[in-house]
């Protein structure tokens, strides 16, 4: 087998989070499999090329919506798992629960799709490395902004699946994440303040 070496789309990444928050815990950073990964199937051992196509970011001294977001809305990724849920692009990322042996409460995992353009994606990771720049965004829309608003509404615990429609689910979610971090803007509409909290609480 050829020298483990993690993919260069999820390299990048983690390249994109270091330079985000220089100062952040590395405590339970991780991307090669120990033991206990080399027991079972998991995308943090090594493929017959060498390639691991997982990563796992410490969550603290981070925003960890900005961090599931861009996790969630890159190409290439495949699924990912935070505090005992699993968002997979099959259900186009709408969280079910995990019951693995492990429940990430400590890092978020990300693995990429088991493909050579996943390892070599090139795509920015945003919003980690550039912020969304958002239209006011409200009920009845279609569009990737909306699918990006999604992104960090899961991030915060919202269950949604990123299809990019604001519909009834969202407008929820809005309403309720607003009720708690902008309570004078509990209107389901996105706006500057609903924008701004959803990228700093």
């Amino acid at each position: 087998m050829a020298s483990p070496y993690l993919a260069p789309s999820l390299a990048r990444f983690r390249t994109s989070i270091n330079t985000r928050w220089p100062g952040r815990d590395h405590s339970s950073d991780g991307w090669i499999g120990d033991a206990a990964h080399q027991s079972r199937t998991s995308d943090h051992n090594p493929a017959a090329s060498g390639v691991v196509r997982a990563l796992d970011v410490d969550k603290d001294g981070l925003h960890i919506p900005t961090l599931v977001a861009a996790a969630l809305l890159h190409p290439s990724v495949r699924y990912v798992i935070y505090n005992r849920r699993i968002m997979h692009v099959d259900a186009k990322f709408k969280p079910a629960r995990y019951t693995g042996s492990n429940p990430h409460t400590g890092h978020v995992h990300t693995s990429i799709q088991h493909t050579k353009a996943a390892e070599a994606d090139k795509t920015d990771w945003r919003p980690v490395s550039s912020a969304f720049t958002w239209p006011l965004l409200k009920a009845g829309m279609q569009s990737s902004a909306v699918r990006q608003l999604q992104g960090y509404l899961n991030g915060h615990g919202f269950s949604l699946a990123l299809d990019g429609d604001f519909g009834p689910a969202t407008d929820a979610a809005v309403r309720s994440f607003q009720r708690k971090w902008t309570p004078d803007d509990v209107d389901g509409v996105v706006g500057a303040r609903t924008s701004l909290a959803l990228r700093t609480k």
